[in-house]
């Protein structure tokens, strides 16, 4: 999953994949990583890419004319970061203030 966005990307069964970040704020994406699931953080106006052994080259995330809600170029700022809205409700990872599990 490619967060704040939810967008889905099947990683092959065997090979690699190299992810590639592009934009102003690239070095900062995060990943988290779940037993059958790695989930990217982006940035704002940040660009995922993935190619695998083979050479396929896709853009997985980021797209200029899709941007996330309150993310990309001339959204609406979010009240909390993105990061820490989603986990809280979609993957059951509690804030700085709740319980962990």
């Amino acid at each position: 999953m490619i967060e704040p966005e939810a967008m889905h990307y099947e990683f092959p069964k065997e090979g690699k994949v190299v992810l590639t970040f592009r934009g102003p704020d690239s070095m900062l994406a995060e990943l988290s990583h779940y037993p059958d699931a790695v989930i990217i953080w982006r940035p704002a106006d940040t660009e995922v890419w993935a190619t695998t052994s083979d050479g396929r080259c896709e853009q997985i995330a980021g797209f200029g004319d899709n941007p996330a809600p309150g993310l990309d170029t001339r959204g609406k700022p979010l009240e909390q970061p993105a990061k820490q809205l989603l986990e809280r409700l979609f993957y059951n990872e509690s804030g700085p203030n709740g319980p962990s599990r």
